[in-house]
């Protein structure tokens, strides 16, 4: 396959809106004006200049131009219509160099350069390299003040910053610069002290050497995490739907970073509970730090706490605790993700971390009804199939839309709970019931998408609804879709690989994906059953048995799992195996299904059975 990274030398701009979450928490409706005034000011400005939007991550955005002339052009007559009309409070930074464009993403030093120059910006101002200063400085029409040099992070020598000085153009005082720069105990140590620092740094390092010689030594790969489920420590202990979903939110939104590694929801929260260690949970889902932490909400009150943890030496890194009305629970998400992020990325990948956004309704509200439905859903009616838990959680979903008529994750939540009761209904097919939700669940996914298309659960919930819908070229773009937004999502690799499997027959490519999705979760119970299925399609039933066998180590009663090992005894001709797993199905499925009871007649009438299993819904799992 041909190399699609490219290396490009162009100006590089970025802007981002000053104090946007202050805005979002005192004025949503206002905040989603300037936005989309926003959106409108850079568009204009790329068209006027030939340049180019590469990334917009709602209140940040990254442009290109051909050259330096054009982007101080560009960022002036950004800042001019930023004052007019929707006011927006930008601040924007511009260097110049090459950089790397790979599959719509952009990389390089000189990137990082022109993300830590805008750092420092204040609303109003613009503020440029001395590369970009000796490009424009011939032109009268550009008055120009030096800021000072500056010390920024991963850079070696100290770098001279200027301000566009122009007639309401703010220059900032240097005391007002707070931007991405190296701490005071980055700067080199005065002479006298290296000796004194030298034989405090060999003490330390002989300590760990002494105590941690057997160590695997997580931290020299790159950085991974589990976001562990927070506890509940409210008074009534009847917020647990709400400390899942919190740190269900937070690990989906680290999920969006290519270059951090993320346990998925199922292993993460499989140690949910249970006594283990630090090291024991980081070793088992194969991570370098754990995130855990605690909720407690009474009233309109919250408190959340939070650590991250070093899994090698079980040192926090840092440790947080929100005190916070309820309302600004979108702003502490924020935090402990950009906290996160800044900890893990900082160095390894700082560009990515304005990337870290959540999906903010304008009720918060809103949002945790979302939660508790989907918690229901997820860990409820799954499993149960009862229909007063399916209404449980419609109910909660359409609770949060009547407060939120803009809210896409809500619409997406209710899409998804009727893809999941038509699974549950899909020997009626031709039901008035069934047609009923499918237009339902159909509905819902469009709403969801016209009002957040770039989040991969609307994406990855649109091609379930897709699917059934039998609409296979939009199902596939959807799940493909899904994936490219939110790469380490179990949900959305295992919707792309239930598709080439089940829909395209490719099951090695499948399988391909399910490698993958089980390195990021490994205990998750759909991935690993699709790869039975995958390894049943290609002929391997030994492979299959030995699939299905693994995942009754993690979930003996498993049902799923032992129907998919019963039929592959069967096809492999190992009747009293066969039998004897069937008998412990019986045991568990109170239903005794068609399903359950054509088996039983498999091991009766070879023949006649393996002919209604092909024209009958039960070889469907």
């Amino acid at each position: 396959m041909p190399n699609k990274r490219k290396r490009k030398l162009a100006a590089i701009l970025f802007a981002d809106i000053v104090g946007y979450t202050s805005l979002m928490q005192s004025d949503e409706a206002h905040t989603f004006q300037i936005i989309k005034r926003y959106q409108a000011i850079l568009d204009s400005a790329a068209q006027s200049f030939n340049g180019q939007v590469l990334k917009t991550y709602g209140d940040g955005s990254l442009m290109t131009f051909p050259n330096s002339l054009d982007a101080v052009k560009a960022a002036k007559q950004i800042q001019e219509e930023a004052k007019k009309d929707v006011t927006v409070p930008l601040r924007i930074g511009i260097h110049v160099g090459e950089f790397i464009l790979e599959k719509g993403d952009i990389y390089g030093n000189n990137v990082n350069l022109a993300s830590r120059i805008e750092s420092l910006g204040i609303t109003g101002a613009i503020l440029f390299s001395k590369d970009i200063f000796q490009k424009i400085k011939d032109h009268p029409e550009f008055k120009v003040q030096s800021v000072g040099s500056f010390d920024f992070k991963n850079v070696k020598e100290p770098m001279e910053v200027f301000a566009l000085a122009n007639e309401g153009f703010p220059v900032p005082k240097r005391e007002e610069m707070n931007g991405k720069l190296k701490n005071s105990k980055d700067k080199a140590p005065a002479y006298w002290q290296i000796p004194a620092m030298a034989i405090l740094l060999l003490t330390i390092a002989f300590f760990f050497w002494k105590n941690n010689k057997n160590t695997s030594h997580l931290n020299t790969i790159n950085p991974s995490i589990a976001v562990l489920p927070f506890e509940d420590r409210s008074p009534d202990k009847n917020q647990e739907y709400f400390g899942d979903g919190i740190s269900e939110e937070i690990l989906n939104t680290l999920s969006n970073l290519k270059e951090l590694k993320v346990a998925g929801r199922t292993s993460s929260f499989s140690f949910k509970g249970k006594e283990a260690t630090i090291a024991e949970i980081g070793m088992a889902l194969k991570v370098n730090h754990i995130l855990e932490g605690s909720v407690k909400k009474q009233g309109d009150k919250i408190r959340i706490t939070a650590q991250l943890i070093d899994v090698e030496n079980g040192f926090n890194i840092w440790s947080e605790k929100y005190d916070r009305d309820f309302d600004d629970i979108f702003a502490i998400q924020d935090e402990l993700a950009k906290s996160i992020g800044e900890a893990l990325l900082d160095e390894l990948a700082p560009e990515q971390i304005i990337k870290l956004k959540n999906d903010v309704p304008l009720n918060s509200k809103a949002y945790e009804l979302f939660l508790n439905g989907k918690y229901i859903h997820w860990n409820v009616f799954r499993g149960t199939k009862d229909l007063e838990t399916f209404q449980e959680s419609e109910s909660l979903f359409k609770q949060a839309i009547q407060l939120d008529s803009t809210y896409g994750l809500a619409f997406a939540g209710l899409a998804d709970l009727y893809d999941t009761h038509m699974a549950n209904l899909r020997s009626e097919k031709d039901s008035i019931e069934y047609k009923k939700y499918e237009t339902l669940s159909q509905q819902a996914s469009d709403i969801a998408f016209q009002l957040n298309p770039e989040l991969s659960y609307i994406n990855t919930v649109r091609g379930y609804v897709q699917r059934a819908r039998g609409d296979i070229f939009a199902a596939f773009t959807s799940f493909v879709k899904g994936c490219q937004l939110s790469p380490n999502n179990p949900d959305a690799l295992y919707g792309l690989a239930y598709f080439y499997n089940r829909e395209l027959g490719l099951q090695y490519d499948a399988l391909h994906i399910i490698e993958r999705l089980k390195k990021i979760d490994p205990l998750y119970k759909p991935g690993l059953t699709e790869s039975i299925m995958c390894n049943i399609n290609t002929g391997d039933v030994e492979q299959a048995i030995m699939e299905g066998q693994k995942l009754l180590e993690y979930d003996p009663d498993y049902l799923v799992a032992m129907r998919h090992i019963f039929m592959n005894y069967f096809y492999a001709n190992r009747k009293e195996e066969a039998r004897k797993i069937l008998e412990k199905i019986i045991q568990l499925d109170s239903i005794q299904d068609r399903r359950t009871k054509l088996w039983v007649g498999l091991l009766q009438d070879d023949k006649q059975y393996i002919c209604l299993l092909y024209t009958s819904d039960a070889a469907d799992e």
